[in-house]
């Protein structure tokens, strides 16, 4: 007979009698049948042991591997980021992430507008911008950042606003927060628009926005600041009515930004100029030029307060003479909120300035006449208005006389004083005078400090460039030369500021070689005089409109428009720092 075969019905070969089991920690379970070995699938039950081998035949699975992770975490201070290379880092408060037991972790730090690194702590030392931590066990680190200390002199110049931005007004504050407001031609049909930009400190300059809806071009510019508190009120005239041109403010508030525009009147003439002031309190009076009551030009202020807006718009002068004139006004308002108020009066032959000041409730007394006509021989030109923390005011202006009948005019500026609630009789001269047949100045620009302290700048027709200062209650000085007369013209009135040690800064925009213009500025140190005129940018496209704010720190932000080939105007700034 053959072999013998089993059947399917047959008995297994091994029995769970005639196994023994046994087991390995690196390949599972085996056993062990009768000498022979087989899975332990072949038999039922389990056991111990080990020491057996792998059955033969069959190769096992490596053992997985064991992946250890460590923990790091990363604190914050101050305003900053911390990111990390590889990835799992990344924020500006409290985070943490694992990392693979022996990674290289690149830690990064990235300090807000206006901070440095400080420094690192825990598993970082130093202040580098990065830090490398080996992830051999849990780590922790922090960051540091603080404010970023006072630089001193300029910033670079960054561009602020679109193409087709023309006129900027600046501001500043006692603590650096400023404003740049300015005209933004868009639209279609296009107009300008009234657009404005903040910069905070910490954080720099906000994303530009349009400031008013209406329709119609805005014109004129004007921008009051209350330094020590940051209210501030923007004035502008807008082409918004039929009529012709109307008067629009709006407040600013160091916290909650931008306010809403108001319209301060609604009479039927066109507005002509406007000047404003704003008090300790955020309260703002505007004084403007307009054609009404009857059909020459007049006197109006209105008043804002805090609690209650914009009231009523008043005539502050009364004269309907016909063919008489009253136009240019410019208002200061002291820090307790009373008013000042100047403007020339015209006849066609004849020029004077007038003035008028109300109390603190805005209540207004009787228009005055403040330097009169002296005849044919004299001429009243422009002037500029400044008052200081405890409401003593500056008036300066041009004018022209004619001594003896010859042909020579003698072209100066002057000044006269308010305080202690009055003007003062007399009138002072600013300097030796400027003598041609066409001794023509500029308007005079004047700034004041908190102390009383002043900077006055004028142009000449040779294209000089003169200054002069004056301690509070003080005559100024002899005028200084700040650019000397040119065969190119200055092409801008100057752009002044002074803090509260009396150093002052002007800008201006004069004619160059290229038929554009370059933007300068110079600064005076108490006791050094003026130094030499800067270049401000560097480009050789025409630089216009110069306006400068300057705190008490010495802090300054300085604004123009900037012509670029193929896209029109922009606004650009820079930043002085004075270190205080």
């Amino acid at each position: 007979m053959g072999e013998r075969r089993p059947r399917p019905y047959d008995p297994p070969l091994f029995t769970s009698e005639d196994c023994e089991m046994t087991k390995t920690s690196g390949y599972g379970r085996w056993i062990v049948c009768a000498g022979a070995l087989a899975l332990l699938a072949a038999c039922g039950g389990g056991g111990s042991g080990g020491g057996a081998l792998p059955p033969l035949g069959i190769v096992p699975p490596p053992p997985a591997p064991i992946v250890v992770r460590h923990t790091l975490e990363v604190g914050i201070a101050g305003a900053g980021r911390v990111a990390s290379q590889p990835a799992g880092i990344d924020c500006t408060d409290r985070c943490d992430a694992e990392f693979d037991t022996g990674t290289e972790v690149l830690l990064s730090a990235s300090p807000a507008a206006g901070q440095v690194l400080g420094g690192w702590s825990g598993a970082c030392s130093g202040n580098a911008s990065t830090c490398r931590v080996r992830m051999d066990t849990a780590r922790s680190v922090s960051a540091a950042f603080v404010a970023a200390p006072p630089t001193v002199g300029w910033s670079d110049a960054i561009a602020l606003s679109a193409a087709g931005a023309s006129l900027p007004k600046v501001a500043i504050d006692a603590q650096g927060r400023a404003l740049v407001v300015w005209r933004q031609i868009e639209g279609n049909p296009q107009a300008d628009r009234l657009w404005g930009s903040r910069y905070l400190p910490g954080s720099g300059w906000t994303a530009p926005q349009r400031l008013e809806a209406n329709a119609g071009s805005v014109r004129d510019i004007r921008v009051a600041i209350d330094k020590p508190s940051g209210r501030a009120v923007v004035l502008w005239t807008q082409l918004s009515s039929a009529t012709g041109h109307d008067l629009w403010a709006l407040p600013v508030d160091p916290a909650a930004g931008w306010g809403s525009p108001a319209l301060l009147e609604t009479g039927s003439g066109t507005v002509g100029n406007a000047s404003v002031g704003i008090d300790a309190h955020g309260n703002a009076v505007a004084v403007w030029s307009q054609i009404g009551p009857a059909t020459r030009f007049s006197i109006y202020a209105n008043r804002f307060t805090q609690a209650g807006g914009w009231g009523t718009a008043a005539l502050i002068e009364t004269d309907e003479t016909v063919g008489v004139v009253n136009g240019d006004p410019s208002v200061v308002v002291a820090g307790s909120g009373e008013s000042l108020a100047v403007w020339k009066r015209s006849t066609g032959s004849s020029a004077s300035l007038w003035t008028n000041r109300a109390n603190a409730g805005g209540t207004w007394g009787t228009a005055a006449e403040l330097v009169p006509d002296a005849g044919t021989a004299q001429s009243i030109g422009a002037h500029d208005l400044a008052i200081d923390a405890g409401g003593n005011a500056l008036l300066a202006w041009g004018q022209a006389d004619l001594p003896g009948g010859g042909n020579q005019w003698e072209s100066a500026v002057w000044f006269k004083r308010f305080s202690a609630g009055a003007w003062q009789s007399g009138t002072a001269r600013v300097g030796a005078p400027f003598t041609s047949t066409q001794a023509l100045l500029s308007t005079p620009v004047l700034r004041m400090n908190a102390a009383g302290a002043s900077v006055l700048s004028w142009g000449r027709l040779d294209n000089a460039l003169m200054a002069s200062t004056a301690a509070p209650g003080a005559a100024f000085g002899a005028g200084s030369v700040v650019r000397a007369a040119a065969s190119r013209a200055l092409s801008s009135l100057p752009a002044l500021g002074i803090d509260d040690a009396s150093n002052a800064f002007a800008s201006w925009a004069q004619a160059n070689d290229l038929g554009t213009a370059d933007l300068y500025a110079a600064r005076h140190a108490l006791g050094g005089g003026w130094g030499a005129p800067a270049l401000q940018e560097s480009t050789d496209e025409a630089a216009a409109a110069p306006d400068l704010g300057m705190n008490e720190l010495g802090n300054a932000v300085l604004a123009w428009q900037q012509f670029e080939a193929g896209s029109g105007t922009r606004v650009m700034v820079r930043g002085y720092g004075s270190g205080r």
